[in-house]
C-alpha cells in the first residue's frame, strides 16, 4: 500500500530511507583518491612543470584488497596530481566497493573529485550519485562538499539533493548535511518526498 506525498520542515531527519548509510558510501570515493595511486597499470602522459600537474595519469584502475579479498575498485579517466597544492583530482571517476562475500556493497561515479591529500577534504561534483545494495536506494547530486575533521558531508544551500529508494520512497529537498558525528542527515531548506508503505505478508 502506497502511502501519501508529503512536506516537511526545516531539520527534516531522514529515518525513513536511512540516508545516513547511503551519504556514508559516498566517502569511498575519498578513501580511494587518498590512497597511494600505482600507475604502472595506466600510462603516465607527462611530468609537470610549475602551474601545471606533476603528473597524469589516464585509464587508471585502482584495487584495494583487505584481508585477501578485493574490497574496493576505483577507475578514473583521468588523475592530475599536484605535489605543491597538495592535491589530486580524479575526472569521470567511478568506485564498487565490495563485501567479504565479494557481492557489491556500495557503488557510484562522479564527473570531478578535488582531494585534498593535507586535509582530507573533497568537492566531488559532475552528477554524483552513490547507490547502497543494502539499502536498496540511492543518493543523486550536482555536488557534495566533504569536511574530514568534521566527518560532514553537504551540498550548496541552493542545490537539491534527492534520495530514493527502489519502493519508490524518496525524498529531496536543500541545504543537505550528513552529520557523521551524530549519524544523522538533515536538510535546512523546503523538503518534500513520499513514503511506500508495504503491508508485510503473514
Amino acid at each position: 500500500m502506497p502511502g501519501s506525498a508529503g512536506k516537511a520542515g526545516r531539520r527534516s531527519r531522514l529515518s525513513a530511507v536511512r540516508a545516513t548509510a547511503l551519504a556514508a558510501a559516498a566517502c569511498a570515493f575519498l578513501t580511494a583518491a587518498g590512497c597511494s595511486l600505482d600507475y604502472r597499470a595506466t600510462e603516465v602522459e607527462e611530468k609537470a612543470g610549475e602551474g601545471v600537474p606533476d603528473t597524469i595519469a589516464v585509464g587508471l584502475v585502482h584495487k584495494i584488497h583487505r584481508n585477501g579479498h578485493l574490497s574496493l575498485v576505483l577507475e578514473a579517466a583521468r588523475a592530475e596530481t599536484f605535489n605543491a597544492q597538495k592535491r589530486t583530482i580524479l575526472t569521470d571517476a567511478r568506485f564498487e566497493e565490495r563485501d567479504a562475500d565479494g557481492a557489491t556493497a556500495t557503488q557510484g561515479k562522479a564527473g570531478r573529485i578535488v582531494y585534498h591529500t593535507d586535509t582530507e577534504n573533497a568537492e566531488i561534483s559532475g552528477s554524483v550519485r552513490v547507490r547502497s545494495a543494502s539499502e536498496k536506494a540511492s543518493v543523486f547530486a550536482a555536488s557534495l562538499t566533504w569536511q574530514n575533521k568534521e566527518k560532514r558531508l553537504s551540498a550548496p544551500p541552493a542545490e537539491q539533493v534527492i534520495v530514493r529508494k527502489e519502493d519508490g520512497s524518496f525524498i529531496q529537498g536543500l541545504g543537505f548535511v550528513g552529520d557523521f558525528h551524530a549519524r544523522q542527515v538533515a536538510f535546512s531548506g523546503r523538503v518534500e518526498g513520499k513514503y511506500v508503505w508495504q503491508e508485510k505478508k503473514q
